[in-house]
């Protein structure tokens, strides 16, 4: 009897970009469960934040054969220590929130972070605790919310199946990536969108850009610090929305900056007020 051909899985390269990032996880076998799923499905990207009990022998006993993700898994303080280069987030939510949010369902969600895989980003699904998910501070940190469009009778999902389900529908956006499409298949879409000029800029300038963003409000008396409401939550979900590259990032820098000092009364310089003034001609 001949012996049974095995085919091997094409590389997904695009899986290798994503990472799964787990916050304040309390049971140590939701971990292992979790890195289960991710080697299941090719992604091999493990983050944890701030994990009541890692490492833990229940944590590798329910990993099975998934312990080397486990021992390459990252432990980091905080969430935005585990975000901090990335250019693209998705928060999973099952709740709604105080100001509605970019919500995609598993499946636009998935195919959107592959395709941002294609272009060399670096991408983050971010799951939250066992009990109540993630903060609503937490989510704000993101640029999309993620559902699964689970049975409204009944929506209960334990946080590593909400993983497994996540980490299938990229591994199959994934596949159908790279498959060639035939007239008339029955497939899921793929987003295609043309490649950037610039690269993107990640979570840890965004944050130092939305830093400099309130403190130019509240220097021109726009914004309160005392009592900013939901305005630092808007400016987020704008341009979380938009999605900032280097040279916009450096173009609205420079603009705050230059805001900043006509505040102050430092611009223009003195250097410039020397000067004769000069009549400008528009172009048109």
């Amino acid at each position: 009897m001949s012996k049974p051909v095995v085919q091997h899985a094409p590389q997904l390269a695009e899986l290798q970009q994503i990472r799964i990032v787990m916050v304040n996880t309390t049971l140590p076998a939701n971990i292992g469960a979790a890195a289960r799923a991710m080697k299941t499905m090719g992604l091999s990207q493990l983050v944890l934040v701030d994990p009541k009990s890692f490492p833990h022998g229940d944590a590798t006993a329910l990993a099975s054969g998934a312990a080397d993700v486990l021992q390459q898994a990252r432990v980091v303080a905080t969430l935005e220590d585990a975000i901090s280069d990335c250019q693209l987030v998705f928060g999973t939510s099952a709740r709604s929130r105080t100001i509605p949010w970019p919500l995609l369902d598993a499946r636009p969600a998935t195919a959107l972070a592959i395709d941002a895989g294609r272009q060399q980003q670096q991408i983050a699904i971010v799951f939250g605790r066992e009990d109540r998910g993630l903060t609503n501070e937490e989510l704000a940190l993101c640029n999309y919310h993620l559902t699964i469009p689970v049975n409204p009778e009944y929506g209960v999902l334990n946080v590593s199946a909400a993983i497994q389900v996540i980490c299938y529908e990229l591994r199959m956006h994934a596949l159908l990536a790279q498959a060639p499409t035939t007239a008339g298949d029955d497939q899921m879409p793929i987003t295609h969108h043309t490649a950037w000029d610039e690269p993107l800029v990640d979570q840890t300038h965004m944050q130092q850009f939305y830093a400099h963003f309130e403190q130019t409000l509240a220097d021109i008396d726009f914004l309160d610090p005392d009592n900013p409401r939901l305005l630092p939550l808007r400016i987020r979900r704008l341009f979380g929305r938009v999605r900032l590259d280097r040279m916009e990032y450096n173009l609205l820098r420079g603009v705050l900056g230059r805001v900043q000092a006509m505040r102050r009364g430092t611009w223009p310089p003195a250097s410039l007020r020397a000067k004769s003034p000069i009549q400008d001609t528009p172009d048109v």
